[in-house]
């Protein structure tokens, strides 16, 4: 199903693999830019290129869209031709200098370019694939990761940061790094950030923490059947990726905080079973001491 979506709405060229989890992903996708680019102090160089996008499925259940860009200093101070961009798919150059520093300062609160504009798009174009049916399973709040990688040899390191309910940013800087492998990276990250939200929102709707009222099981149904099996962080991650994950899980707690949270499900599922067992029990005690008596 996910591979024949991707396939009619974006091209037939997508990759699909199905272990640890089944994983489709659309060919690249690319839209022509001719902006300023935003920096911590307001706008900056003029940039003209083209920005790639891909859409995934993961689990055959969870869709997530990716744009990404490339920025460097271009050859000249004036606009190229359109063929000179289109030969560097995914590159945006600038006419003129390029602060860097400052553009990957700014980026995270930057209005240009809207590159998710791009994605919000892309990801409204597959959910209108005629191939998908029905409602989804829950309602779940949408969350974006903004991410910046500047080059630095000397000091490898990430930053994430939880911006609000709904926006996380990343702070990246090593050397040699591909751009595909860090938007699979981010988007990974993304991935998982959004899988622990999600839990944590289900667990609230749950009354987990209720002490007065019996809680209903419905939500953590959702959490069972639809959540916990996709939660497989860095599976398909590059060596060069490896280190990143574990600094930000490490700073960020991110796997510590689920496996807490999944801890507390099968506590509280097991409890009630043993309500259960035990409600169950007592009828049939008395029915035995009932018949007992009439021997």
């Amino acid at each position: 199903m996910a591979q024949r979506v991707l396939s009619r709405r974006l091209g037939d060229a997508v990759r699909s693999s199905v272990r640890p989890v089944s994983y489709v992903v659309s060919p690249d996708l690319y839209d022509g830019l001719d902006c300023r680019l935003s920096t911590a102090s307001g706008a900056g160089p003029r940039a003209v290129g083209t920005a790639a996008s891909f859409a995934a499925i993961t689990g055959g259940q969870i869709l997530q869209t990716a744009t990404t860009v490339t920025a460097q200093r271009g050859e000249t101070s004036r606009r190229m031709p359109w063929s000179h961009y289109l030969a560097r798919p995914g590159v945006i150059e600038t006419l003129g200098s390029f602060p860097d520093e400052r553009v990957a300062t700014g980026w995270p609160a930057a209005d240009t370019p809207n590159l998710g504009a791009i994605g919000k798009r892309l990801f409204s174009a597959v959910q209108r694939s005629p191939d998908l049916g029905g409602r989804p399973p829950f309602r779940a709040t949408r969350t974006r990761l903004r991410w910046v990688l500047t080059e630095d040899a000397d000091n490898p390191r990430i930053e994430f940061s939880m911006e609000s309910d709904e926006l996380r940013t990343v702070r990246m800087a090593g050397t040699g790094l591909q751009p595909r492998e860090v938007a699979d990276f981010c988007a990974d990250l993304a991935l998982h950030d959004w899988l622990l939200s999600v839990l944590l929102d289900i667990i609230d709707r749950s009354r987990l923490d209720s002490s007065g009222d019996r809680m209903t099981v419905d939500p953590l149904r959702d959490a069972i059947d639809n959540v916990l099996h996709h939660w497989m962080p860095a599976a398909r991650l590059g060596g060069g990726m490896q280190p990143f994950w574990d600094g930000v899980d490490r700073a960020s707690g991110l796997t510590r905080q689920w496996q807490a949270q999944v801890e507390r499900i099968r506590n509280h599922l097991a409890v009630r079973m043993l309500d259960r067992l035990d409600v169950t029990a007592q009828p049939l005690e008395g029915s035995l001491r009932s018949a007992a008596g009439n021997v």
